[in-house]
């Protein structure tokens, strides 16, 4: 049997991402600034047997080119995640209290819907026949193209800020219009 969960429980998953994400947004910040590595070469995490030190963090964090990349991809993982995280929460809650249909109808799902696609899928999109149906695809300035298919657009396409701005979509939709 299926858990039916309730409308109060859906804005608290939804919360619960968001505040996952403004974290992960602050551990960001800090890593950028550079003054977390002092702090970070005294550290570690301890769980059960384990012990993970971050020396590796530091080394990463004060080479240049490799504190590019290592930043890009955290940042990648915190749009993946509430992204992913929030579409999926609103997705289940629809289903289990039959408001699928009014969750496709807005102007935003089919969007939202392909870019949930292509954070999980390496940052690339892949169309299938469903997808190429229904492109080209916008919201806001944004459009979803064939022409991007099988390519991995840089962060400039979906950033930080249209990140944000569709949470805020999905917020804005499960606090007015759903039961």
């Amino acid at each position: 049997m299926t858990k039916k969960i309730t409308k109060q429980q859906l804005i608290n998953q939804l919360e619960h991402t968001k505040n996952n994400y403004i974290m992960g947004l602050a551990a960001f910040s800090m890593f950028d600034s550079g003054l977390t590595n002092q702090q970070l070469a005294h550290h570690a995490a301890a769980f059960g047997q384990y012990t993970i030190t971050f020396a590796q963090v530091v080394t990463l964090l004060q080479n240049p080119k490799d504190r590019e990349i290592v930043l890009r991809e955290f940042g990648k993982m915190l749009m993946r995640t509430l992204i992913k995280e929030s579409f999926e929460h609103v997705k289940d809650y629809c289903e289990k209290t039959d408001q699928y249909v009014p969750f496709k109808a807005q102007s935003w799902y089919e969007f939202a819907r392909m870019i949930r696609n292509f954070l999980s899928h390496n940052c690339k999109f892949e169309f299938n026949k469903y997808d190429k149906d229904r492109l080209p695809i916008t919201w806001k300035e944004k459009a979803i193209t064939i022409d991007l298919d099988n390519k991995s657009p840089d962060i400039s396409f979906f950033s930080y800020v249209e990140t944000w701005e569709l949470f805020q979509e999905f917020t804005t939709f499960v606090t007015n219009d759903l039961e």
